[in-house]
């Protein structure tokens, strides 16, 4: 829609705006900064304080708050105002029309900072802080008090407990098994989170989260606390599903473990925390009038959690139900609004917060890598890691040898998008993604059988070798459309397998990832699944892993799903993969562009992970860092003012 069209609508609208202010409101329209939804919105908020304000003005600062709101800010802060309505739409050299004066962007936000006055306390509220003013829609902030509120409780219940705690006797009872004794950091989160109403274990890949876990529900159990009271949760089934394998393969390794508490422990499932809540939102089955019946609940890749399903979450749990909460806050923030994860840990130091700093996974140029990208250090990063040529694939050759092991590479684009069709080819073909590679001929040298069973030990074993393909290598794209985005991607690769065509069906030979994207409980299947299309004896069959099983789904019977060559980093958060090869948009000015996307996305890898893209895009992404304003305060009262 182009900025006349625009402006016309708002007239249909009866929005009456004077000169430049018009002129802001059609081209915020006309880039689609500001939905039809959103306007009809703001017009029925300013009606309700008819006569009160200017009118035009009025629509332009709650503009700015829809624009705050979509970025995933719980609030605005009027000092950011004037840039978010810049970078909104593209400004006109020239204002309104005739001799009316033209307006800037700051001009037009004086206006709206005045006019906002008459709308406060109705559907949008000001809340000072050291900082300035804070403007929240009504639900933002009732969900914002509610979860600083209930956070508030339990944290002071920690205080109330701390006779409760851990004995040595028994701490190194829980963090001692099989030889191998956690470290002090790790023991004291298991030491607070065993007694604790309230506890955060914040650490990047490798930091030992679910080895806490572990301890955790082991200290509980030999103080007797029955563990069909615990629940495991997180914002995905996959990561719910990651989590409860995680945890059987700790009690695989741990020796000296009772029969008693092995079996308790194995026998945990994990959730999502929407099917935890039951329903749907808003209309939740579990809330403050009916509450979850647990004792303890772990929530897994809880920097995914945004802030309306954390307040749903707290408000179906009962007072006396603790909660541990598991994350990395340098990872991405949450689709929806609020970072609730960076807002606790990052606000100040807490007793309740442990920070786990030594990763096992990533040790010295892989670990340095990720440091220079949280820095968004480009310099930093282009000393540690290793360039790649994107001319040349010869680098794939030795790609997966001991030296290269625990590195993080620099595949730097000057072609475009053929030029990483080549990469991501050759990519493919290591990794035996096309027809003739390992990970086809696997799926099509036999028949898979219909039986699955924990005994059927041909049948595992080798399922267990495809998926063992399968997650050797990942594509992880920052955008899902175009030639740089999964779509475009996966496009790509299957016109490679089905000879330069794209074809009806994709899963109509062996060897195809697939990832599911609907929860489906009845058939064992949640968003985030991959698994990979192979022949069965009564045709084509999906195979998903489910730890040591296997779960089996005709392709004509699953549910909402995609072709998973690549996936999106989104997508990825709580998976891992051997190797990652993390495409970036071909924009430096992308919106999606940011040093927690990279960040995430190089951290997936648990061996070597490659970054593609223009020097240019990767310097514009590691000077970008995600900042959210969500205004969850523990210490002060809920929406108060934080200490800087």
């Amino acid at each position: 829609m182009d900025v006349k069209k625009a402006a016309e609508l708002l007239a249909l609208f009866g929005i009456k705006a004077a000169g430049g202010t018009r002129e802001i409101l059609a081209r915020l329209v006309s880039a689609q900064s500001l939905s039809l939804g959103e306007l009809q919105t703001a017009r029925d908020i300013v009606s309700r304080r008819a006569g009160a304000c200017d009118d035009g003005a009025a629509y332009l600062f709650l503009a700015a708050m829809f624009i705050s709101r979509r970025g995933g800010n719980a609030f605005l802060r009027t000092e950011n105002g004037a840039s978010l309505v810049a970078e909104g739409c593209v400004m006109a050299d020239a204002g309104g029309e005739g001799n009316e004066k033209p307006f800037s962007a700051e001009d037009a936000w004086l206006q709206a900072e005045k006019a906002a006055r008459a709308l406060d306390g109705d559907v949008i509220f000001k809340k000072p802080d050291a900082r300035g003013e804070r403007w929240f829609f009504k639900k933002d902030l009732r969900a914002v008090e509610a979860v600083s509120q209930s956070l508030m409780a339990r944290v002071q219940k920690n205080r109330e407990r701390r006779k409760d705690a851990l004995s040595p006797e028994e701490l190194a009872a829980a963090t001692s098994f099989s030889g191998f004794r956690l470290n002090e950091r790790q023991a004291e989160a298991v030491k607070k989170a065993a007694s604790g109403f309230f506890t955060v274990v914040s650490g990047g890949p490798g930091t030992g989260k679910t080895t806490v876990v572990f301890s955790i529900l082991r200290a509980l159990a030999s103080r007797g606390i029955a563990l069909d009271t615990v629940a495991l949760a997180a914002p995905t089934g996959r990561a719910a599903q990651r989590l409860v394998e995680a945890l059987q393969s700790q009690c695989e390794n741990a020796k000296n473990l009772d029969g008693r508490m092995k079996r308790a422990i194995e026998s945990l499932s994990g959730s999502t925390v929407h099917s935890l809540l039951g329903g749907r939102r808003p209309r939740w089955k579990y809330g403050a009038g009916r509450r979850i019946p647990l004792g303890f609940l772990v929530v897994d890749e809880s920097s995914m959690v945004d802030l309306h399903l954390m307040n749903a979450l707290l408000a179906a749990l009962p007072d006396d139900c603790r909660i541990v909460l598991l994350g990395d806050m340098d990872q991405l923030p949450s689709v929806d609004t609020g970072a609730v994860l960076g807002d606790i840990v990052g606000a100040r130091e807490a007793d309740f917060v442990v920070n786990l700093t030594e990763s096992k996974r990533f040790t010295g140029s892989f670990a340095s890598c990720a440091s220079a990208v949280n820095d968004g250090d480009a310099a930093r990063f282009a000393a540690v890691s290793r360039e790649v040529s994107s001319r040349d694939t010869a680098w794939l050759e030795t790609f997966d040898s001991d030296e290269t092991a625990n590195m993080c590479c620099r595949c730097m684009l000057s072609g475009g998008a053929p030029v990483l069709q080549e990469i991501i080819q050759a990519w493919a073909s290591h990794y035996g993604l096309m027809n003739g590679g390992r990970l086809s001929l696997i799926a099509s040298d036999a028949v898979f059988g219909e039986r699955v069973a924990d005994d059927d030990g041909a049948f595992l074993a080798k399922a267990g070798a495809l998926f063992d393909e399968l997650e050797r290598s990942r594509i992880l794209a920052v955008v899902r459309e175009g030639p740089f985005g999964a779509r475009g991607i996966n496009e790509f690769l299957l016109k490679m397998r089905f000879g330069g065509r794209i074809p009806r069906d994709p899963l109509s030979v062996p060897g195809v990832p697939v990832m599911v994207t609907r929860n489906t409980p009845s058939l064992g299947l949640f968003n985030g699944d991959v698994g990979v299309t192979v022949k069965g004896a009564s045709g084509m069959t999906a195979l998903f892993p489910r730890g040591k099983k296997v779960v089996k789904c005709p392709v004509g019977l699953l549910p909402e799903h995609e072709t998973a060559y690549a996936m999106t980093v989104h997508k990825s958060q709580g998976s891992e993969f051997e190797n990652v090869f993390v495409v970036l948009p071909d924009r430096a000015d992308h919106p999606l562009l940011n040093r927690q996307i990279v960040y995430t996305g190089i951290t997936r890898a648990k061996k070597r992970a490659v970054v593609a893209s223009s020097a240019g895009v990767f310097a514009a992404a590691l000077a970008k860092k995600l900042v959210r304003d969500t205004g969850i305060d523990i210490w002060n009262g809920a929406a108060g003012a934080q200490e800087e």
